[in-house]
């Protein structure tokens, strides 16, 4: 039997007193002994019955240490020591059973049972992995997302990905393309929903010079764009029927026609797409063919809300942590609360992990290094809108409705220099036209007659 008394800032926070074989100690609630803080590893170490002793052996990532010396794989526990699990201390002390304290019994069949289950705990943990590429986390649905990501890198298969807004669709889609051979080619990203339906196919599949009024050059569309590479349809139940049915051409015979061409260009692109819409729905109500629906969802990748993996916020908080305060050129990295990460923990996230990042953003450059990153500032700015204004946007490509109207209106209602002086994509541009319900030529009109 051994006990367990763990301090945090020299301060007693709890004692557990545990009569197993095998004891496990980590940041997981699947541990025996858990030790809640973003800095502990998921599993931490495990301590073994060897004989008449215990052994301790290190899982962990920051490492543990033995009365004050690094352990080095594993090592025999003494009688009495002190374990360092930086930020806790944790006294251990072997005791001899007594009657005094109960001891939860179990039947042979629920022994094998837990066996069986740290067993494959284990084995799932040798590989366990907090990042994969730009993809952070070390959850269940995380690892599993990160099996699928390396079994469907090495097959040209279409692939689906859904999610909520702001789960991180794009960064898959990106994550695959790495993985994959065409690592080294061509990644293009395509927001269906950003270019206005007229402008979709020719966007798309490219045009012939002189193919409609304004096509004064031969152009590539995105497909032949991403020769050899990936390209990222996402939005892709936003496509009109047109666009539908040329996709779906493209698809099946890896061949683009241009507008206003009559030949057939072979290209070699694979197509990754995402949505967050009931795409079955919209089959039935006929909005998008059924024949490409399936031809999309050869593999398809379900991402969790962040609700539904909070084990991954501390890793997520210590990343936008360095990663802003890097962009940002901050002389230090404030320091995170423990309130503050409880907090973080205990908010529902309805924009997932990109409202996150806003909430980080927002703080970061509010804060003033050395000093500690607290609730106040994390829970005070506008990354907490309602969720019907939750983008998947990144936090400098914010661009409110004034202005847009206000750069549009000083660049003469050209939507190609308004992109140029916001520093954003002319889809970009359109896409907030139509989220704002803002007519261009309406807009104009009422500006030159005020």
């Amino acid at each position: 039997m051994l006990e367990f008394k763990v301090y945090l800032d020299k301060k007693l926070i709890q004692r557990s007193l545990l009569s197993k074989g095998e004891i496990t100690v980590g940041r997981s609630s699947e541990n025996d002994l858990v030790l809640p803080n973003q800095h502990v590893s998921r599993l931490h170490l495990v301590i073994a019955q060897e004989g008449d002793a215990f052994r301790l052996e290190d899982r962990s990532s920051n490492g543990v240490l033995l009365d004050g010396k690094p352990v080095a794989g594993s090592t025999l526990l003494p009688p009495q020591c002190k374990l360092g699990v930086y930020p806790f201390e944790i006294d251990c002390s072997r005791r001899q059973e007594d009657h005094t304290v109960p001891i939860p019994k179990k039947t042979p069949q629920a022994v094998l049972q837990e066996k069986d289950r740290r067993q494959e705990a284990y084995a799932s943990n040798a590989p366990l992995r907090s990042h994969f590429g730009i993809l952070i986390g070390e959850s269940p649905s995380m690892q599993q997302i990160y099996r699928l990501i390396e079994d469907v890198s090495g097959h040209p298969v279409t692939v689906l990905i859904r999610g909520e807004h702001g789960t991180g669709k794009e960064l898959v889609a990106r994550a695959i393309h790495e993985a994959s051979a065409r690592r080294n080619e061509p990644f293009i990203a395509v927001n269906c929903a950003a270019i206005p339906l007229d402008l979709i196919e020719s966007e798309l599949f490219g045009h012939e010079k002189g193919a409609f009024t304004g096509a004064q050059t031969t152009q590539k569309g995105k497909i032949e764009e991403a020769d050899k590479g990936t390209l990222f349809l996402d939005e892709i139940g936003e496509l009109s029927p047109a666009a539908q049915a040329k996709l779906l051409r493209f698809l099946q015979g890896k061949v683009v026609m241009r507008l206003g061409s009559a030949r057939e260009t072979p290209v070699d692109t694979r197509v990754v797409a995402a949505t967050n819409k009931d795409l079955e729905r919209a089959v039935k109500e006929g909005t998008f063919r059924a024949d490409l629906y399936y031809r999309i969802k050869v593999v398809q990748i379900l991402l969790p809300p962040l609700r539904d993996r909070k084990e991954d916020i501390p890793l997520l908080a210590a990343h936008f942590i360095e990663r802003l305060g890097e962009e940002l050129n901050l002389p230090a990295r404030p320091v995170l609360t423990d309130e503050a990460l409880h907090r973080l923990q205990a908010a529902d996230w309805p924009g997932n992990v990109r409202q996150m990042e806003n909430a980080f953003y927002s703080a970061l450059v509010r804060s003033r290094a050395p000093e500690l990153l607290d609730e106040t500032l994390l829970f005070d700015s506008e990354a907490w809108n309602s969720p019907a204004e939750m983008e998947e946007e990144a936090p400098l490509d914010a661009i409110s409705k004034e202005l847009l109207l206000k750069i549009l209106k000083e660049s003469s209602w050209d939507t190609a220099k308004a992109a140029e002086t916001l520093k954003v994509s002319r889809g970009t541009v359109y896409y907030k036209l139509k989220k704002y319900g803002i007519n261009l030529r309406e807009a104009a009109k009422r500006s030159a007659n005020m």
